[in-house]
């Protein structure tokens, strides 16, 4: 069901349409201003009506037949979406036809040709379809109409020709097509075309390479118009362009700037058929099966949570071809199981064929001939029906062009005898409309009226929408400020709480040093406070830094702390210098109060002889984590006094609070986790901590999160 304020906009419009095609063409009757009064009533009382009932009602309500037949088109496309019916589809689409027969109208007759076309080319009936499209193209191409009209008929008779293999045909009508809408400058069928082109060149022979400019034509023409769905179209199309051409790595590179497209979109489907892709691309190359595995795995997924069953389908096909290519044939034969099951469900007979002759393949590699013969009939019995399915749909169009041929020629005959019929109702009319002029302005005034009241009425609701809208928006973006604001706040206080203690400690041991003259070990004590000192400084106006940096930070800390206690504890640090560190982004200081707490509450108090504090940076595949490891006194064994337990719970709260902030502000996921180790007595030696890295963290260009 529609929203009421739509249903009432379709009223009005339909109102209006018919009012002025009424004063346009001086047609007026009695039981028009009857009609025109219950559709009248049809705008105040009829808005729980659906789209689908309107233009039904319409329709049957429309005297006219050129308006009976452009309602009667559009209650097929919504009754295609909304019902499904496909004998009743083309009962109707076939009435629509002889409607606009009678009416002699040309564009309207090419118009419900091209979309009988669309319902052929939907079932895959491609040959019927592709007869239609060229039929309503050839009607109009010589006609002053809407440009618009050529470019959809050609375009449309290029993606028919396209499914049903005739590729040269496919071609023509692309570039007719394209022709016209360089001329018109019209961005949109540019890039239609374009990209058919693109894919009708891409499956013949000798002529792959030219595909390549109409993708990247197409492409250019879908950035300048903004349209990111065609932008991700065409990534689509050149990826696979390079698959085929056995270029795996270039075809990749287009794969990901499609998969950023579609996580920007955030469009479930568009990123279920980027990873079916990815696992296209790596099946092909057959180099890593394990991750053409994984990526189909992950379109899979998406594709039931979607509810797209043939697509589904057709990724469990895929599935069982690399486990068979891995000799995992007891694998590949579930998921051809599944996929036939699936197949058989959706009646497609392509792919019941298929899986039944591979899983013929397997049995009999499995030494089961009893069973891989029945499986073998069944592949064979299917490639029969399709061949004889195709075999029936030629011979009911040819019967059907026939008719509509016949029909065409017996119009033809007809039409001198209704020019004559026409010249005595425009007799007619002339004096009816005297009679009716009266009736139609005191309607027309009525009709302005009511016009004016339903969109000042509309205008104040919107506004009142658009004010809460806003409302809403200015808070949610305060409530971000603040939060941000609260965030560097919390870094700043912690700051300043902890570098004044920490630099005289710092400074007391540098003066120790030169009053002792260990001058050249005051020198290096110096340079590395100066670096530690600086870092810090330059984070303050920064939400996220590099882990590198926060590790490099980290380091400076512990040799600071190291050269004051001296041999009361020792570090070590690994992982640092591995590639991930450079794009990984968290938050400030983040590292450093954990750091500080393993020194001060876990390493100090402890009366272990060797006392060690580890960091650890560990790639894990799709994750990142970060090991804070110290054999201390553990947090049960620490004593401490009732204000430090007070801190101690509020850094931690902070730190809590921080990353929650990060993972709501910023792409990824940190996680993090405390360990008390113990030993097999139960008794504590030590803390560790773990923070988990998600892979979106890992941002492609992370200089853009840092300001």
């Amino acid at each position: 069901m529609q929203l009421p304020k739509r249903l009432n906009k379709i009223c009005v419009i339909f109102l209006l349409r018919k009012l002025l095609l009424n004063i346009s063409k001086k047609f007026y009757s009695t039981s028009g201003v009857l009609g025109f009064l219950l559709i009248l009533l049809c705008a105040t009382t009829g808005f729980s009506q659906s789209r689908l009932d309107s233009l039904k009602t319409s329709f049957e309500a429309e005297t006219n037949d050129s308006l009976k037949v452009v309602y009667g088109i559009q209650m097929l496309r919504e009754f295609h979406r909304e019902k499904h019916t496909e004998e009743e589809e083309y009962d109707l689409a076939r009435t629509l036809i002889q409607k606009a027969l009678n009416t002699g109208d040309s564009l309207l007759y090419a118009r419900t040709l091209d979309n009988l076309g669309l319902l052929y080319r939907y079932h895959q009936r491609y040959d019927e379809s592709l007869s239609l499209h060229t039929k309503a193209f050839d009607l109009v191409k010589d006609m002053e109409v809407d440009p618009v009209f050529k470019m959809i008929f050609a375009n449309n008779a290029g993606v028919a020709g396209r499914y049903n293999q005739k590729y040269d045909t496919a071609v023509s009508y692309y570039m007719k097509a394209l022709k016209i809408a360089e001329k018109e400058n019209d961005l949109k069928n540019i890039a239609i075309a374009g990209n058919g082109i693109g894919n009708t060149l891409g499956n013949i022979p000798g002529r792959q390479d030219e595909a390549l400019s109409y993708f990247e034509r197409s492409l250019e023409a879908e950035k300048e118009r903004g349209n990111s769905l065609g932008v991700a179209m065409n990534y689509l199309s050149i990826s696979d362009y390079y698959i085929d051409k056995e270029e795996y790595k270039t075809a990749r590179k287009y794969l990901d700037e499609l998969l950023r497209i579609n996580r920007e979109r955030n469009d479930d489907y568009g990123l279920a058929i980027t990873y079916e892709f990815y696992g296209k691309s790596y099946l092909e190359e057959g180099k890593d099966l394990n991750r053409a595995a994984s990526y189909f795995e992950d379109a899979l997924s998406r594709f039931e949570k979607l509810g797209d069953a043939h697509q589904q389908a057709q990724i469990l096909g895929s599935l069982g071809d690399v486990r068979f290519r891995q000799d995992r044939f007891i694998a590949a034969k579930d998921y051809y199981e599944r996929s036939l099951d699936l197949a058989k469900d959706l009646n497609q007979h392509g792919l019941i064929m298929q899986n039944s002759y591979q899983l013929s393949n397997i049995l009999e590699r499995q030494r089961d001939p009893s069973a891989a013969l029945q499986y073998l009939k069944q592949g064979k019995a299917y490639e029969d029906s399709i061949k004889l399915t195709e075999q029936n749909v030629e011979i009911a169009a040819l019967i059907r062009k026939y008719d509509i041929e016949k029909k065409e020629d017996h119009i033809q005959l007809l039409e001198k005898d209704k020019a004559l019929q026409q010249t005595l109702l425009d007799n007619q009319q002339q004096k009816l409309e005297r009679r009716q002029i009266l009736m139609l302005l005191l309607a027309t005034g009525l009709l302005f009226i009511l016009v004016i009241f339903l969109l000042q009425y509309r205008n104040i609701k919107m506004r009142k929408k658009i004010n809460a809208r806003i409302l809403v928006e200015e808070k949610e973006k305060m409530k971000a400020i603040y939060e941000r604001n609260l965030a560097r706040a919390e870094i700043l206080v912690t700051r300043l709480r902890v570098n004044p203690h920490f630099i005289f400690n710092s400074l007391n041991a540098i003066t120790y040093l030169i009053q002792s003259n260990q001058n050249v070990k005051a020198m290096k004590y110096l340079v590395v406070f100066s670096r530690y000192t600086r870092m810090v400084l330059e984070t303050s106006q920064k939400h996220v830094v590099p882990l590198s940096e926060e590790l490099k930070l980290t380091q400076y800390y512990l040799t600071l702390e190291k050269n004051r206690f001296e041999k009361d504890f020792t570090f070590e640090i690994k992982g640092e210098d591995a590639p991930e560190v450079e794009k990984i982004l968290i938050p400030p200081l983040l590292l450093q109060p954990l750091i500080e707490n393993a020194i001060w509450h876990g390493l100090l108090p402890s009366k272990r002889e060797t006392k060690t504090l580890r960091l650890e940076v560990i790639p894990e595949g799709e994750i990142v984590k970060i090991i804070i490891d110290d054999n201390g006194v553990g947090r049960s064994g620490t004593e401490k006094r009732s204000s430090e337990k007070d801190h101690k719970s509020m850094g931690m709260q902070i730190i809590k609070e921080r990353i929650e902030l990060f993972n709501k502000s910023y792409p990824g996921h940190i996680n993090c986790e405390l360990i008390d180790k113990k030993d097999e007595q139960g008794q504590p030696e030590g803390t560790r901590i773990i923070f988990t890295l998600e892979q979106n963290t890992l941002a492609q260009n992370p200089v853009e999160f840092l300001s």
